[in-house]
């Protein structure tokens, strides 16, 4: 959630889109109305066999103090056969009434047992941070054998006037000595908004990625070492979509889905007209191509909503992490802003809708990305011929919507 106003060429770290608040809309739409309606549309609902499993699975408070507030937002990995969660507690509940820096939260690292039950935990600590600055909503990813977390830094630029920014940090994760280490601060390479995040990164033939924005469809490449991003491909999407006009969000990290294609959950959500914390969050799904990095299907209906979950926003349902196993599509999620739950999605089902909803339409590519996609794509296609695979042959990358 948000703490950032509205500024100049940006709002709420969404690149320019400002969500269109109901009190707003010419006809004014009922609260209660929109959120049937689209309780209609959720395919949570009303799609049977999606949903196999949901339940909560970390409760606020059951990590000691530093927990007792919140224990939300989960970034995940499955190793040895165990799901390994970093999670964001919270000790008191200053953070949702605008003082960030009253308390810091916490990285709660926890090992799952097989029915999904704490098999232990610890918190990690940072050694140190930039001044008035504060790290939450931790994601995790594994790149070139070592364990990383991104996640949001918000810091204290002024008191006079009260000016505070958000960007994407990557810090370096030490389990044998409960450490976590703050590499670096993104900025994007172009004109940068007061609030940066959800930045949703991956790792694509050898080289680190994020999907810096759905819509517009902006993907950077990341170098670690001097924490520099370089802007590999812009895309203006075409794509079926219900209530159009609403921004979209980057929820989760992208995770491999098949040979083929990578999957990613994005969100939207219902702005109340009198409970700013309590927006009704909905999450939807999309493949993207593992062969040209870009949209193949986007499924147009909410695969989940919130709004009747137990905790203090019952609309907060925030899918942080996806875990694509033999046995189901594991979406972590943050309820609530108070506990941490699981979803298990049939993944013949979501195999199904995908399937109704394929990028049929040519998305316009803007030519000044053309290039620069063409020159990535060739040089780690390079990376995996041989010089007599390449001798004689034209290889030019294709740029295309499958």
């Amino acid at each position: 959630m948000s703490r950032i106003e509205e500024e100049k060429g940006g709002y709420h770290g969404y690149h320019g889109r400002r969500p269109i608040l109901f009190s707003s809309v010419s006809n004014i739409v009922d609260e209660d109305a929109h959120y049937q309606r689209m309780k209609q549309l959720a395919l949570c609902y009303t799609h049977p066999n999606l949903i196999r499993a949901k339940k909560p699975i970390i409760k606020a408070g059951q990590l000691g103090l530093e927990s007792a507030c919140s224990i939300i937002n989960p970034g995940v990995l499955y190793k040895n056969n165990q799901f390994h969660l970093l999670c964001r507690g919270e000790p008191q509940e200053t953070v949702w009434y605008g003082d960030f820096l009253a308390h810091q939260s916490t990285p709660f690292w926890c090992t799952l047992n097989p029915d999904l039950t704490i098999k232990k935990s610890f918190p990690l600590r940072y050694l140190e941070l930039p001044a008035n600055s504060r790290p939450e909503d931790w994601r995790l990813f594994e790149y070139k054998g070592k364990l990383y977390s991104n996640h949001s830094v918000y810091q204290l630029l002024d008191h006079q006037p009260y000016r505070i920014r958000s960007r994407p940090g990557i810090s370096e994760i030490n389990l044998d000595n409960k450490t976590i280490n703050l590499c670096c601060l993104l900025e994007p390479p172009f004109k940068a908004f007061a609030e940066e995040k959800n930045w949703s990164f991956f790792v694509h033939e050898d080289s680190l990625m994020c999907l810096y924005s759905f819509d517009p469809y902006i993907l950077l490449k990341v170098d670690l070492e001097s924490g520099k991003t370089e802007k590999i491909l812009e895309v203006n999407l075409d794509y079926e979509w219900y209530e159009q006009g609403k921004f979209i969000g980057n929820s989760s990290n992208i995770v491999s889905w098949d040979k083929d294609h990578y999957i990613l959950f994005i969100h939207d959500f219902l702005d109340p007209k009198y409970e700013p914390r309590n927006r009704t969050y909905l999450q939807y799904g999309v493949l993207i191509s593992k062969k040209t990095l870009l949209p193949t299907h986007v499924i147009p209906k909410p695969l989940q909503m919130g709004g009747e979950e137990k905790g203090r926003h019952p609309g907060v349902h925030y899918t942080t992490a996806l875990i694509n196993k033999e046995d189901g599509l594991y979406t972590f999620y943050g309820q609530a802003d108070s506990h941490i739950g699981v979803m298990i999605f049939n993944k013949n089902t979501l195999n199904q809708l995908f399937a109704q909803h394929k990028i049929k339409r040519r998305s316009k590519i803007l030519p000044t990305r053309l290039k620069n996609m063409a020159q990535w794509l060739w040089k780690n296609t390079a990376k995996t011929m041989t010089s007599k695979e390449i001798k004689g042959k034209s290889v030019v990358p294709r740029i295309t919507i499958n």
